[in-house]
């Protein structure tokens, strides 16, 4: 049980500003158990239009329980400002381990663990009626003791309306700042037609999900908007990227490799490594069971995407040993390390411990 009072918690350092610039994640030490925990402060001045936004994440989380899940701790409110508390994960999320040391994607056995461990989450989500609606890197969570977590559930829907289990859901999830969301999106969510979505939609976002952590790049990055969307409803799709995908490559190939995925985050944008990344693809090879993976979860017609219970049962995941440790096959990622001399978090917690506000008040619903 975690206190709802700022003055149990240390701020020790500032992991990530997030949420549009809404939000900011430190990492804090919890002084009754001097146990690391994260803790995501919500301007709530500048979070006004997002509040439904940030009371749906807390609620869908308070109510869903799952290893695979970022769980929820507790929140309060100090001052004008709201206060989310959850456990570290002390690894980031996959999309930072991607861009700082995985440019060319991850391993495949630490794509095989990170995809098990989401589908294990989403087969609960589905269960309890939610679609996630936001699957994707940066909602992917690791630590040093091997756990996977899925976040990101602010986005999340329930197909439980009024009481009653609806078989297609038709709103579209809401929109993250820059819109970054739609790219991992089904092409029936796009299109918002009658038909409507259902827990197939994140079938596509984890086949989006595969060639994200296998290449390491963010499919359909790079493509404007309207391109992208059309090309999706068309059937066009991401793949995985090795030596089966294209012949050797050629100088002039590089442009447009790079018009397909982007390479800039942590690489830069230069020919050159482009033309490194080309190479690292062309040199290497990923089992047919990864291909076959990604392509089931892309497939066009929602009704032929296998479910997150059948994906599991795919021979990609046979490959996994119960003695495969997720930490060890990423061993160049460093953990985030709380800094108790971050003068940022504590001039904070100065500015904090200042503040003649007579309680903390806990956020509850």
């Amino acid at each position: 049980m975690f206190n709802p009072d700022i003055n149990d918690y240390q701020l020790t350092s500032i992991i990530a500003e997030c949420c549009g610039g809404v939000a900011v994640v430190y990492s804090a030490l919890y002084k009754p158990s001097n146990q690391n925990v994260a803790i995501k402060r919500y301007f709530v001045d500048k979070s006004k239009e997002k509040a439904s936004l940030i009371q749906q994440d807390i609620l869908t989380r308070k109510e869903l329980q799952h290893p695979n899940i970022l769980s929820y701790l507790t929140s309060f409110v100090h001052g004008p400002e709201l206060y989310v508390v959850s456990p570290l994960m002390n690894l980031g999320s996959c999309r930072d381990i991607l861009d700082r040391y995985f440019q060319e994607g991850l391993p495949e056995l630490a794509c095989a663990l990170i995809l098990r461990d989401v589908l294990l989450g989403l087969q609960y989500l589905h269960k309890q009626f939610y679609i996630h609606r936001s699957i994707r890197a940066s909602h992917v969570l690791l630590d040093t003791q091997g756990n996977v977590r899925l976040s990101g559930l602010r986005s999340a829907a329930s197909m439980m309306v009024r009481g009653r289990r609806q078989k297609q859901l038709h709103s579209l999830p809401p929109p993250d700042h820059d819109n970054a969301n739609l790219m991992w999106l089904s092409p029936e969510l796009l299109e918002q037609n009658l038909k409507g979505y259902d827990e197939h939609s994140d079938m596509y976002s984890v086949g989006v999900l595969c060639c994200e952590l296998g290449n390491g790049a963010v499919p359909f990055a790079e493509v404007a908007s309207t391109l992208m969307f059309t090309e999706k409803v068309r059937g066009a799709r991401p793949q995985l990227l090795d030596c089966s995908s294209f012949p050797p490559p050629e100088p002039s190939d590089d442009a447009e490799m790079k018009s397909m995925y982007n390479t800039d985050s942590g690489v830069g944008d230069s020919a050159d490594a482009v033309s490194r990344l080309r190479h690292a693809y062309a040199a290497r090879r990923l089992s047919d069971a990864f291909h076959h993976v990604s392509e089931l979860a892309l497939q066009r017609d929602p009704e032929k995407r296998p479910t997150a219970t059948q994906l599991l049962n795919h021979p990609f995941f046979k490959q996994i040993r119960k003695s495969d440790f997720l930490p060890s096959l990423i061993g160049r990622v460093k953990p985030i390390k709380p800094d108790p001399n971050d003068m940022s978090a504590f001039l904070l917690q100065e500015k904090l411990a200042e503040m003649e506000i007579e309680k903390t008040t806990e956020w509850d619903f």
